[in-house]
């Protein structure tokens, strides 16, 4: 008898507790390159994000590597932690919180502080400092992020169909 209680509340448990799967409204396949610190990565990987939601998976040699999800807290192989700590970890500790965020979503950094757009456009943002020299482009299928005082880097470049006729 015990058995079968168990069995049935361990059902209950992963029909109605278990993990819930987050959807993402946007998923596209990406050559990324991460040059921190703490994480080097230069592959293909996907980008899916919905609202402030965002999830990166690493791939090497077509085989998930890595996740990173950011969410309330960013998640990775190695845990979870807080936005902040990720930032001052794993980039630059005089950053915003928010800033891998938005980077990978394509979006302004700093709250748009040194923003410009080219005739081309082009979306740049430079902010220099004496803690950072920051460059920051954002054109078509590219995202260009790079701190020379800092030696950080990410770039992001969507793949494109090679199956398209032209």
């Amino acid at each position: 008898m015990q058995k079968y209680f168990i069995l049935w509340a361990s059902a209950f448990i992963l029909l109605f507790g278990g993990c819930t799967v987050k959807h993402y409204s946007s998923s596209s396949p990406k050559l990324i390159t991460i040059k921190t610190a703490k994480l080097k990565f230069s592959d293909t990987g996907y980008i899916r994000y919905e609202a402030d939601a965002v999830e990166v998976e690493l791939f090497t040699a077509g085989l998930a590597v890595e996740k990173i999800s950011i969410d309330d807290k960013v998640c990775m192989s190695a845990g979870c932690m807080s936005e902040e700590k990720f930032v001052k970890e794993y980039l630059y500790e005089g950053y915003p919180r928010d800033t891998m965020r938005r980077i990978l979503q394509g979006e302004p950094i700093f709250g748009g502080i040194g923003k410009d757009k080219t005739c081309s456009g082009a979306l740049f943002q430079f902010i220099r400092n004496d803690d950072m020299d920051i460059m920051y482009r954002r054109q078509g299928g590219e995202i260009f992020f790079k701190d020379r005082l800092n030696a950080l880097m990410i770039k992001i470049n969507d793949i494109e169909d090679t199956n398209e006729t032209k």
